[in-house]
């Protein structure tokens, strides 16, 4: 089985050290990536070919660079929503950071009005 592993992807160095379970659950995400390369290959040699006659037939015609790969503007998309989601989180944990220095201020000076009343 090990050749076969190292030809399914998976280095030589670490099937020593998986179990079966392992092994095979990293051939098929190797297989499901390979799949995903070559889909993503076949359509972007699709596009370039439709952009070749657009180029050849009808020039004025030729789309706009985010029209040939409308793809890329989902991709943004996606990073300008994750990049807000994180802004999002980092001002929930500001506003718990001040909730949290605003109840140890409360207990500190709960602390030193106990301290004051007892010396008296």
């Amino acid at each position: 089985m090990y050749p076969q592993a190292v030809e399914a992807g998976i280095p030589a160095t670490e099937y020593w050290q998986m179990t079966l379970d392992e092994i095979m659950i990293q051939v098929a995400a190797n297989k499901k990536n390979k799949e995903t390369e070559l889909r993503e290959r076949a359509m972007f040699d699709y596009s370039q070919q439709r952009l070749a006659v657009f180029a050849f037939n009808d020039p004025k015609k030729f789309p706009k660079f985010e029209e040939a790969y409308p793809f890329l503007n989902q991709i943004k998309d996606a990073v300008e929503e994750a990049k807000t989601e994180e802004q999002l989180k980092q001002e929930a944990m500001s506003r718990e950071q001040e909730i949290f220095l605003a109840q140890a201020e409360a207990i500190k000076a709960t602390r030193e009005r106990r301290k004051l009343l007892e010396e008296r």
